[in-house]
């Protein structure tokens, strides 16, 4: 019988665990981490910007934050509407722009009406330049006082860098101030030749078709910034100076 008894075991012990399983739910015999969320179209971790698949040119600028109950359509809807407004950011960018600068600098460098300095119109206009890109006022004798040697903005000490045509100076006026670096243009006004510090450009609709209109500047005569053509025009040699920190 004792024998009888063992051979019965296994058979009952496998009906046993067959009727413990038959009472359990199928939902809790699944491991909350066996889930397929992304069979379902949920996101389920916090990440900075969509897969590479679905976003080969996004710039760390245009990152998102995705939550974990983010369904599928609302990622890709987030990245649309920030490819959107960079797109219209950049356009705005192509017509209108204004390098950011420091009155009180330039206000520190001075300018030709206070400081007597009628002939030092380069030396200001670099001064004006170099405050805008690193954040420093030089006095305008550091470029020549009296006649500007223009150190760091090229021309070989020389004033007369021509480019030949008045549209090549706005042109490569346009393409410095879009990548953040002013210029320093020759022109003609009341007094005669002059030179200005062209920081910021407006309403393009052709880069290749600009007029002083289109350009601000900071205008060593009085310190102001102004359109510049309010009193100015290209003077005739096609001159301007260009930055050399790149």
């Amino acid at each position: 019988m004792a024998s009888h008894m063992r051979s019965l075991l296994p058979a009952l012990a496998t009906t046993l665990s067959l009727a413990l399983l038959a009472a359990i739910p199928l939902q809790a015999m699944a491991a909350p981490h066996a889930e397929e969320p992304h069979a379902r179209g949920i996101a389920t971790e916090n990440i900075t910007s969509l897969s590479p698949s679905l976003t080969p040119n996004v710039e760390p600028s245009t990152s998102v934050i995705i939550e974990k109950s983010s369904t599928l359509e609302q990622v890709r809807a987030l990245y649309e509407e920030k490819q959107a407004a960079l797109a219209a950011s950049t356009a705005a960018q192509r017509t209108d722009k204004v390098l950011s600068y420091d009155p009180a600098l330039i206000a520190q460098i001075g300018n030709q009406s206070s400081g007597g300095h009628t002939v030092c119109c380069p030396g200001y206009a670099c001064a004006y330049g170099d405050a805008v890109l690193t954040g420093q006022a030089r006095d305008h004798s550091y470029y020549g006082c009296g006649c500007c040697t223009w150190p760091g903005w090229g021309g070989g000490n020389s004033s007369f860098r021509s480019l030949g045509s008045d549209a090549a100076v706005l042109r490569e006026a346009y393409d410095e101030i879009a990548a953040g670096r002013p210029t320093v243009m020759h022109v003609s006004g009341p007094y005669g030749e002059h030179w200005i510090c062209l920081i910021g450009y407006q309403g393009v609709a052709d880069p290749d078709a600009l007029t002083l209109d289109n350009f601000i500047a900071l205008d060593p005569s009085n310190g102001q910034e102004v359109v510049a053509s309010y009193r100015y025009v290209p003077y005739g040699d096609a001159c301007q100076h260009v930055s050399e920190l790149r």
